[in-house]
Protein backbone atom coordinates (compact mmCIF):
# COMPACT_ATOMS: atom_id res chain seq x y z
CA UNK A 1 0.00 0.00 0.00
CA UNK A 2 1.68 3.69 -1.39
CA UNK A 3 1.27 5.97 1.86
CA UNK A 4 1.04 9.83 0.62
CA UNK A 5 2.43 12.66 2.70
CA UNK A 6 1.58 16.05 1.35
CA UNK A 7 3.64 19.01 1.67
CA UNK A 8 2.31 22.28 3.78
CA UNK A 9 1.31 23.64 -0.11
CA UNK A 10 -0.21 20.77 -0.80
CA UNK A 11 -2.17 21.16 2.04
CA UNK A 12 -3.49 24.91 1.50
CA UNK A 13 -3.95 24.11 -2.24
CA UNK A 14 -6.56 20.95 -1.34
CA UNK A 15 -8.11 23.61 1.05
CA UNK A 16 -9.20 25.51 -1.59
CA UNK A 17 -6.61 28.03 -1.39
CA UNK A 18 -5.78 29.48 -5.21
CA UNK A 19 -2.84 28.42 -7.13
CA UNK A 20 -0.92 31.59 -8.56
CA UNK A 21 -1.50 31.47 -12.16
CA UNK A 22 2.19 31.96 -12.55
CA UNK A 23 2.85 28.57 -11.09
CA UNK A 24 0.53 26.82 -13.39
CA UNK A 25 2.36 29.08 -16.50
CA UNK A 26 5.23 27.48 -15.56
CA UNK A 27 4.06 23.98 -15.49
CA UNK A 28 2.30 24.39 -19.01
CA UNK A 29 5.51 26.00 -20.25
CA UNK A 30 7.63 23.09 -19.02
CA UNK A 31 5.26 20.48 -20.70
CA UNK A 32 5.15 22.49 -24.39
CA UNK A 33 8.66 22.39 -24.29
CA UNK A 34 9.26 18.56 -23.39
CA UNK A 35 6.71 17.98 -26.24
CA UNK A 36 7.89 20.46 -29.06
CA UNK A 37 11.56 18.29 -28.63
CA UNK A 38 9.20 15.55 -30.14
CA UNK A 39 8.82 16.67 -33.45
CA UNK A 40 11.68 18.71 -34.04
CA UNK A 41 12.94 16.50 -36.27
CA UNK A 42 10.08 16.86 -38.61
CA UNK A 43 11.56 19.59 -41.28
CA UNK A 44 14.81 18.22 -41.21
CA UNK A 45 14.04 14.33 -41.99
CA UNK A 46 14.96 14.49 -46.36
CA UNK A 47 18.25 16.26 -44.43
CA UNK A 48 18.54 13.16 -42.33
CA UNK A 49 18.37 10.77 -44.82
CA UNK A 50 20.83 12.05 -46.82
CA UNK A 51 23.44 12.83 -44.17
CA UNK A 52 22.83 9.01 -42.64
CA UNK A 53 21.53 7.16 -46.14
CA UNK A 54 17.62 6.71 -44.82
CA UNK A 55 15.33 5.54 -46.54
CA UNK A 56 11.51 6.75 -46.65
CA UNK A 57 10.83 3.55 -44.04
CA UNK A 58 13.36 4.10 -42.35
CA UNK A 59 12.45 7.75 -41.60
CA UNK A 60 8.75 6.84 -40.96
CA UNK A 61 10.23 4.05 -38.32
CA UNK A 62 12.12 6.30 -36.77
CA UNK A 63 9.46 8.64 -36.03
CA UNK A 64 7.29 5.45 -35.02
CA UNK A 65 10.12 4.13 -32.57
CA UNK A 66 9.21 7.45 -30.95
CA UNK A 67 5.60 6.66 -30.72
CA UNK A 68 5.98 3.34 -29.68
CA UNK A 69 8.39 4.10 -26.89
CA UNK A 70 5.82 6.49 -25.66
CA UNK A 71 3.35 3.65 -25.51
CA UNK A 72 5.68 1.41 -23.30
CA UNK A 73 6.61 4.44 -20.80
CA UNK A 74 3.27 5.17 -20.68
CA UNK A 75 1.81 1.55 -19.85
CA UNK A 76 4.81 0.33 -17.46
CA UNK A 77 5.29 3.96 -16.34
CA UNK A 78 2.08 5.95 -16.67
CA UNK A 79 0.92 5.47 -12.97
CA UNK A 80 4.49 6.61 -11.72
CA UNK A 81 3.54 10.32 -10.29
CA UNK A 82 0.50 9.19 -8.45
CA UNK A 83 3.45 7.31 -6.44
CA UNK A 84 6.10 9.07 -6.80
CA UNK A 85 5.08 12.63 -7.09
CA UNK A 86 4.52 15.10 -9.87
CA UNK A 87 7.35 17.17 -9.99
CA UNK A 88 9.96 13.91 -9.43
CA UNK A 89 8.17 12.50 -12.75
CA UNK A 90 8.48 15.69 -14.65
CA UNK A 91 12.36 16.14 -13.81
CA UNK A 92 12.88 12.17 -14.97
CA UNK A 93 10.88 13.19 -18.17
CA UNK A 94 13.07 16.39 -19.09
CA UNK A 95 16.58 14.60 -18.48
CA UNK A 96 15.52 12.32 -20.95
CA UNK A 97 14.98 15.03 -23.49
CA UNK A 98 18.34 16.40 -22.31
CA UNK A 99 19.87 13.22 -23.05
CA UNK A 100 18.00 12.85 -26.52
CA UNK A 101 18.78 16.48 -27.31
CA UNK A 102 23.12 15.06 -26.58
CA UNK A 103 22.39 12.03 -28.60
CA UNK A 104 21.42 14.21 -31.57
CA UNK A 105 24.23 16.61 -30.96
CA UNK A 106 26.57 13.43 -31.20
CA UNK A 107 25.10 11.45 -33.54
CA UNK A 108 27.99 9.85 -36.58
CA UNK A 109 25.61 7.53 -37.64
CA UNK A 110 21.64 6.03 -37.57
CA UNK A 111 22.00 4.33 -34.25
CA UNK A 112 22.33 7.48 -32.20
CA UNK A 113 19.10 8.73 -34.55
CA UNK A 114 17.58 5.95 -32.60
CA UNK A 115 18.72 6.32 -29.43
CA UNK A 116 18.02 10.26 -29.45
CA UNK A 117 14.05 8.97 -30.61
CA UNK A 118 13.90 6.23 -27.97
CA UNK A 119 14.90 9.01 -25.07
CA UNK A 120 12.59 11.64 -26.74
CA UNK A 121 9.91 8.74 -26.29
CA UNK A 122 10.88 8.19 -22.60
CA UNK A 123 10.38 12.26 -22.55
CA UNK A 124 6.84 12.06 -23.58
CA UNK A 125 5.84 8.80 -22.04
CA UNK A 126 6.73 10.36 -18.26
CA UNK A 127 5.42 13.91 -19.09
CA UNK A 128 2.20 13.50 -20.98
CA UNK A 129 -0.02 11.61 -17.76
CA UNK A 130 1.97 13.37 -15.67
CA UNK A 131 1.35 16.83 -16.71
CA UNK A 132 -2.41 16.03 -17.49
CA UNK A 133 -2.67 15.14 -13.45
CA UNK A 134 -0.77 18.23 -12.79
CA UNK A 135 -2.41 20.65 -14.17
CA UNK A 136 -6.08 19.09 -13.60
CA UNK A 137 -4.63 18.97 -10.03
CA UNK A 138 -3.66 22.68 -9.62
CA UNK A 139 -6.11 23.71 -11.92
CA UNK A 140 -9.08 22.38 -9.28
CA UNK A 141 -11.61 21.07 -12.48
CA UNK A 142 -10.93 18.18 -14.82
CA UNK A 143 -12.78 20.16 -17.90
CA UNK A 144 -10.18 23.46 -17.17
CA UNK A 145 -7.40 20.82 -16.22
CA UNK A 146 -7.72 19.09 -20.03
CA UNK A 147 -8.32 22.31 -22.20
CA UNK A 148 -5.11 23.53 -20.43
CA UNK A 149 -2.88 20.49 -21.04
CA UNK A 150 -4.46 19.83 -24.18
CA UNK A 151 -3.65 23.01 -25.19
CA UNK A 152 -0.29 22.95 -23.96
CA UNK A 153 0.24 19.54 -25.46
CA UNK A 154 -0.50 20.64 -28.75
CA UNK A 155 1.47 24.32 -29.35
CA UNK A 156 4.51 21.93 -28.00
CA UNK A 157 4.19 19.72 -30.79
CA UNK A 158 3.68 22.71 -33.26
CA UNK A 159 6.65 24.33 -32.19
CA UNK A 160 9.35 22.12 -32.33
CA UNK A 161 9.29 21.77 -36.34
CA UNK A 162 9.03 26.02 -36.40
CA UNK A 163 11.75 26.10 -33.62
CA UNK A 164 13.93 23.87 -35.52
CA UNK A 165 13.00 25.82 -38.85
CA UNK A 166 14.11 28.93 -37.78
CA UNK A 167 17.45 27.74 -35.98
CA UNK A 168 18.84 25.83 -38.82
CA UNK A 169 18.01 28.88 -40.72
CA UNK A 170 19.88 31.34 -38.53
CA UNK A 171 23.19 28.37 -38.33
CA UNK A 172 22.71 26.71 -41.61
CA UNK A 173 25.93 24.75 -41.05
CA UNK A 174 25.04 23.12 -37.70
CA UNK A 175 21.74 21.31 -38.37
CA UNK A 176 21.87 19.77 -34.80
CA UNK A 177 21.93 23.11 -33.13
CA UNK A 178 18.54 23.05 -32.28
CA UNK A 179 18.59 19.85 -30.23
CA UNK A 180 21.02 21.89 -28.22
CA UNK A 181 19.36 24.92 -27.36
CA UNK A 182 16.03 22.78 -26.55
CA UNK A 183 18.55 20.90 -24.14
CA UNK A 184 19.54 23.77 -22.82
CA UNK A 185 15.53 24.79 -22.57
CA UNK A 186 14.68 21.49 -20.49
CA UNK A 187 17.31 22.52 -17.99
CA UNK A 188 16.23 25.73 -17.71
CA UNK A 189 12.60 24.60 -17.40
CA UNK A 190 13.13 21.87 -14.35
CA UNK A 191 14.93 24.88 -12.48
CA UNK A 192 11.09 26.85 -12.56
CA UNK A 193 9.51 23.44 -11.29
CA UNK A 194 10.94 24.02 -8.02
CA UNK A 195 8.39 27.00 -7.97
CA UNK A 196 5.65 24.69 -8.44
CA UNK A 197 3.79 23.30 -5.41
CA UNK A 198 4.30 19.53 -5.37
CA UNK A 199 0.54 18.03 -4.88
CA UNK A 200 0.91 14.73 -4.53
CA UNK A 201 4.28 13.87 -2.78
CA UNK A 202 5.03 10.05 -1.66
CA UNK A 203 7.23 8.25 0.77
CA UNK A 204 10.29 6.63 -1.38
CA UNK A 205 10.07 3.47 0.67
CA UNK A 206 6.30 2.65 -0.46
CA UNK A 207 6.59 3.31 -3.79
CA UNK A 208 5.59 0.45 -6.07
CA UNK A 209 5.17 0.93 -10.19
CA UNK A 210 1.62 0.03 -11.38
CA UNK A 211 0.41 -0.35 -14.83
CA UNK A 212 -2.42 2.60 -15.82
CA UNK A 213 -5.94 1.21 -14.39
CA UNK A 214 -9.03 2.67 -15.72
CA UNK A 215 -11.80 1.64 -12.76
CA UNK A 216 -14.61 -0.38 -13.83
CA UNK A 217 -16.97 2.26 -13.25
CA UNK A 218 -15.43 4.75 -15.73
CA UNK A 219 -14.38 2.19 -18.61
CA UNK A 220 -18.19 3.60 -20.39
CA UNK A 221 -16.53 7.08 -20.08
CA UNK A 222 -12.89 5.85 -21.61
CA UNK A 223 -14.16 4.09 -24.22
CA UNK A 224 -16.34 6.89 -25.10
CA UNK A 225 -13.96 9.22 -24.83
CA UNK A 226 -10.96 7.09 -26.63
CA UNK A 227 -12.94 6.88 -29.82
CA UNK A 228 -12.00 10.64 -29.95
CA UNK A 229 -8.37 9.59 -30.50
CA UNK A 230 -8.47 8.80 -34.03
CA UNK A 231 -6.42 12.30 -35.49
CA UNK A 232 -3.76 11.18 -33.88
CA UNK A 233 -3.50 8.45 -36.70
CA UNK A 234 -3.03 11.94 -39.14
CA UNK A 235 -1.14 13.74 -36.91
CA UNK A 236 1.45 10.46 -36.48
CA UNK A 237 1.60 9.45 -40.83
CA UNK A 238 1.71 12.96 -41.95
CA UNK A 239 4.38 14.08 -39.28
CA UNK A 240 6.62 11.15 -40.48
CA UNK A 241 6.19 11.58 -43.91
CA UNK A 242 4.96 15.64 -44.66
CA UNK A 243 8.61 16.87 -45.22
CA UNK A 244 9.81 13.68 -47.82
CA UNK A 245 6.54 14.22 -49.24
CA UNK A 246 6.31 17.40 -50.11
CA UNK A 247 10.25 17.31 -51.53
CA UNK A 248 9.86 14.55 -53.66
CA UNK A 249 6.30 14.85 -54.57
CA UNK A 250 5.91 18.44 -54.60
CA UNK A 251 9.46 19.58 -55.39
CA UNK A 252 10.17 21.78 -52.77
CA UNK A 253 12.88 21.78 -49.95
CA UNK A 254 12.93 25.21 -48.33
CA UNK A 255 13.72 24.63 -44.90
CA UNK A 256 11.41 27.06 -43.47
CA UNK A 257 8.12 25.80 -45.63
CA UNK A 258 8.93 22.31 -44.02
CA UNK A 259 8.54 23.60 -40.81
CA UNK A 260 5.76 25.54 -41.88
CA UNK A 261 3.93 22.37 -42.96
CA UNK A 262 5.49 20.29 -39.85
CA UNK A 263 3.64 22.44 -37.87
CA UNK A 264 0.20 23.13 -39.61
CA UNK A 265 -1.66 20.19 -38.00
CA UNK A 266 -0.77 20.74 -34.37
CA UNK A 267 -1.32 25.17 -34.94
CA UNK A 268 -5.30 23.95 -36.40
CA UNK A 269 -5.49 21.18 -33.57
CA UNK A 270 -4.80 24.39 -31.11
CA UNK A 271 -7.00 26.32 -32.67
CA UNK A 272 -9.54 24.23 -32.99
CA UNK A 273 -9.30 23.22 -29.92
CA UNK A 274 -9.55 26.83 -28.80
CA UNK A 275 -12.90 27.74 -30.33
CA UNK A 276 -14.64 24.52 -31.31
CA UNK A 277 -13.50 22.26 -28.17
CA UNK A 278 -17.54 23.23 -26.73
CA UNK A 279 -18.88 23.07 -30.09
CA UNK A 280 -17.65 19.54 -30.71
CA UNK A 281 -18.68 18.47 -26.89
CA UNK A 282 -22.54 18.97 -27.60
CA UNK A 283 -22.05 17.58 -31.75
CA UNK A 284 -19.45 15.95 -31.92
CA UNK A 285 -20.41 14.39 -35.31
CA UNK A 286 -19.42 17.25 -36.65
CA UNK A 287 -16.08 17.09 -35.65
CA UNK A 288 -15.73 13.47 -36.88
CA UNK A 289 -17.17 14.91 -39.91
CA UNK A 290 -14.49 17.64 -40.41
CA UNK A 291 -11.43 15.13 -39.97
CA UNK A 292 -13.08 12.93 -43.00
CA UNK A 293 -13.29 15.87 -44.78
CA UNK A 294 -9.96 16.75 -44.31
CA UNK A 295 -8.53 13.29 -44.92
CA UNK A 296 -10.74 13.36 -48.44
CA UNK A 297 -8.84 16.41 -49.10
CA UNK A 298 -5.20 14.81 -48.18
CA UNK A 299 -6.11 11.75 -50.13
CA UNK A 300 -6.68 13.29 -52.54
CA UNK A 301 -4.02 16.02 -53.04
CA UNK A 302 -1.25 13.94 -54.19
CA UNK A 303 -3.31 13.49 -57.88
CA UNK A 304 -3.53 16.64 -58.73
CA UNK A 305 -0.86 19.39 -60.59
CA UNK A 306 1.80 20.10 -58.20
CA UNK A 307 0.60 23.71 -57.44
CA UNK A 308 -3.21 22.87 -56.43
CA UNK A 309 -1.12 19.95 -54.74
CA UNK A 310 -0.14 21.64 -52.03
CA UNK A 311 -2.87 23.60 -51.47
CA UNK A 312 -5.32 20.87 -51.42
CA UNK A 313 -2.85 18.72 -49.10
CA UNK A 314 -2.67 21.88 -46.75
CA UNK A 315 -6.15 22.51 -46.51
CA UNK A 316 -6.36 19.01 -45.83
CA UNK A 317 -4.16 19.27 -42.95
CA UNK A 318 -5.73 22.45 -41.70
CA UNK A 319 -9.11 20.69 -41.52
CA UNK A 320 -7.90 17.45 -39.53
CA UNK A 321 -5.62 19.22 -37.40
CA UNK A 322 -8.85 21.45 -36.62
CA UNK A 323 -11.27 18.65 -36.20
CA UNK A 324 -9.22 16.82 -34.09
CA UNK A 325 -8.53 20.09 -31.96
CA UNK A 326 -12.50 19.76 -31.57
CA UNK A 327 -12.65 16.13 -30.58
CA UNK A 328 -9.72 14.76 -28.49
CA UNK A 329 -9.95 17.33 -25.53
CA UNK A 330 -13.71 16.36 -25.39
CA UNK A 331 -12.89 13.07 -25.08
CA UNK A 332 -10.07 13.58 -22.40
CA UNK A 333 -12.83 15.46 -20.43
CA UNK A 334 -15.62 12.71 -20.68
CA UNK A 335 -12.03 10.03 -19.61
CA UNK A 336 -11.44 12.20 -16.66
CA UNK A 337 -15.08 13.21 -15.48
CA UNK A 338 -15.26 11.02 -12.44
CA UNK A 339 -12.09 10.07 -11.99
CA UNK A 340 -10.31 10.59 -8.71
CA UNK A 341 -6.95 13.16 -7.73
CA UNK A 342 -4.96 9.92 -7.10
CA UNK A 343 -5.63 8.16 -9.38
CA UNK A 344 -5.80 11.08 -12.55
CA UNK A 345 -2.28 10.18 -13.95
CA UNK A 346 -2.65 6.45 -14.32
CA UNK A 347 -5.88 7.05 -16.52
CA UNK A 348 -4.61 10.25 -18.11
CA UNK A 349 -1.72 7.97 -19.21
CA UNK A 350 -4.14 5.16 -20.71
CA UNK A 351 -5.88 7.68 -22.51
CA UNK A 352 -2.88 8.99 -24.06
CA UNK A 353 -1.98 5.40 -24.86
CA UNK A 354 -4.78 5.15 -27.21
CA UNK A 355 -3.74 8.06 -28.80
CA UNK A 356 0.16 7.16 -29.37
CA UNK A 357 -0.98 3.73 -30.18
CA UNK A 358 -2.60 5.50 -33.61
CA UNK A 359 0.29 7.58 -33.71
CA UNK A 360 2.91 4.63 -34.46
CA UNK A 361 0.05 3.10 -36.67
CA UNK A 362 -0.06 6.36 -38.76
CA UNK A 363 3.51 6.24 -39.14
CA UNK A 364 3.89 2.72 -39.63
CA UNK A 365 1.43 2.34 -41.99
CA UNK A 366 2.09 5.12 -44.08
CA UNK A 367 6.25 3.92 -43.88
CA UNK A 368 5.22 0.50 -45.32
CA UNK A 369 2.89 1.84 -48.55
CA UNK A 370 5.97 4.01 -49.13
CA UNK A 371 7.85 1.16 -49.58
CA UNK A 372 5.58 -0.76 -51.52
CA UNK A 373 3.93 1.66 -53.25
CA UNK A 374 5.54 5.72 -53.55
CA UNK A 375 4.42 8.57 -51.53
CA UNK A 376 1.80 9.93 -53.80
CA UNK A 377 -0.09 6.53 -53.23
CA UNK A 378 0.94 6.14 -49.48
CA UNK A 379 -1.03 9.50 -49.17
CA UNK A 380 -4.10 9.02 -50.75
CA UNK A 381 -4.69 5.24 -49.61
CA UNK A 382 -4.14 6.53 -45.82
CA UNK A 383 -5.94 9.17 -46.66
CA UNK A 384 -8.70 7.04 -47.76
CA UNK A 385 -8.64 4.68 -44.68
CA UNK A 386 -8.82 7.47 -42.25
CA UNK A 387 -11.92 8.66 -44.18
CA UNK A 388 -14.01 5.61 -44.19
CA UNK A 389 -12.85 5.05 -40.54
CA UNK A 390 -14.18 8.81 -39.49
CA UNK A 391 -17.51 7.95 -41.33
CA UNK A 392 -17.76 4.76 -39.36
CA UNK A 393 -17.33 5.91 -36.01
CA UNK A 394 -19.12 9.63 -36.49
CA UNK A 395 -22.62 7.61 -36.18
CA UNK A 396 -21.43 6.44 -32.49
CA UNK A 397 -19.83 9.73 -31.45
CA UNK A 398 -20.44 10.39 -27.65
CA UNK A 399 -22.02 13.48 -26.20
CA UNK A 400 -20.21 15.30 -23.78
CA UNK A 401 -22.57 18.02 -22.31
CA UNK A 402 -22.87 16.57 -19.00
CA UNK A 403 -18.99 16.61 -18.57
CA UNK A 404 -18.70 20.36 -17.26
CA UNK A 405 -21.71 19.54 -14.81
CA UNK A 406 -20.37 16.74 -13.45
CA UNK A 407 -16.65 17.30 -13.11
CA UNK A 408 -15.92 21.05 -11.84
CA UNK A 409 -15.79 19.31 -8.22
CA UNK A 410 -13.30 16.56 -9.52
Amino acid sequence: MVRHALTGQDSAHRSGTPVPAGRILILLFGYAVAMGGTTMPTPIYPWLQQAYDLSTAASTQLFAVYALCVLCVLILFGSLSDTLGRRTVLWLGLAAAVGSGACYVLADGASLLFTARILSGVCAGLVTGTATAYITDLAGSSVRGAGLSSAANMIGLGSGPIFTALIATVLPGWMMAPFALHAVLCCLCAGLLLSVPETLVARWPSVSLSFPRVPRASLGDFMRGGSMTLGFAVMGGCTALSAILIVRAFGLDQIWLLGAVGSLIFAATALGQRFGARYAAAHPRCGFLGLAGGAALIAAAPQWPTGAALACYLLGLALAGASHGMLFPTGLAIVLRSIQPRQRAGVSSAFWVLGYALTALGALVLGWLSTALDERWAITLFGGAVLLTALAVQGRAPRASRTSKTTEHN
